[in-house]
């Protein structure tokens, strides 16, 4: 299964992948922008400046070609392929900035792989800041410390993720039990799956 995991930077998607990729036998944990893409930091400060539709489509560009990776490297059908942050996320953030993108799965003509399912993950928008000073802020990071542009990310992603292919995940506590308790979820989503 082709799994996205998203959520605002600083609630812990990164650290709930790993965690998932670590308890399941057989899957390939991957994100986007991935290392073919360097340089973020210059396109995220000095790109998005100047032009904030390169920025978008750099982004735009590297989920492409995370799908393409996907489909033609990894066993996504047998094997869970667990992914921080995709296509939701590029609509999310540009759209919240003012670009016009669609949360469409064909771009320029191309079909690109859409997840199976989604994991959102959430935190108290305290614990999120602690988080996100400690590892240190970066452009975006110091953007959503505006309370509006905030709930503008958070209100997009609520409009944009499927109820029904969403599992949406509190990560106030203890990782580990949320990880099982994550992991027990995507099973229990698969053989839901299984049995139609």
């Amino acid at each position: 299964m082709f799994i996205v995991i998203t959520g605002l930077d600083g609630t812990g998607t990164s650290s709930i992948a790993e965690g998932l990729h670590n308890i399941d036998k057989n899957s390939i944990l991957v994100r986007t922008p991935s290392y073919e893409y360097s340089d973020r930091k210059v396109i995220d400060e000095q790109v998005r400046e100047i032009s904030p539709m390169a920025h978008c489509l750099y982004y735009l560009s590297s989920v492409v070609f995370m799908s393409d990776k996907i489909q033609k490297s990894f066993d996504y059908k047998n094997n869970n392929v667990y992914c921080v942050r995709y296509l939701i996320d590029t609509v999310v953030s540009n759209s919240s900035s003012g670009i016009d993108i669609d949360y469409n799965y064909n771009v320029l003509g191309k079909k690109i792989l859409k997840p199976d399912l989604t994991i959102f993950v959430y935190c108290d928008e305290n614990i999120r800041q602690a988080r996100i000073q400690k590892r240190g802020k970066d452009s975006l990071d110091i953007a959503l410390d505006n309370d509006e542009k905030r709930q503008a990310f958070i209100s997009k992603f609520d409009t944009l993720l499927d109820p029904n292919k969403t599992i949406f995940v509190n990560n106030n506590t203890n990782l580990d039990k949320i990880i099982k308790n994550c992991f027990k979820q995507i099973k229990n989503y698969t053989k839901g799956l299984e049995q139609k």
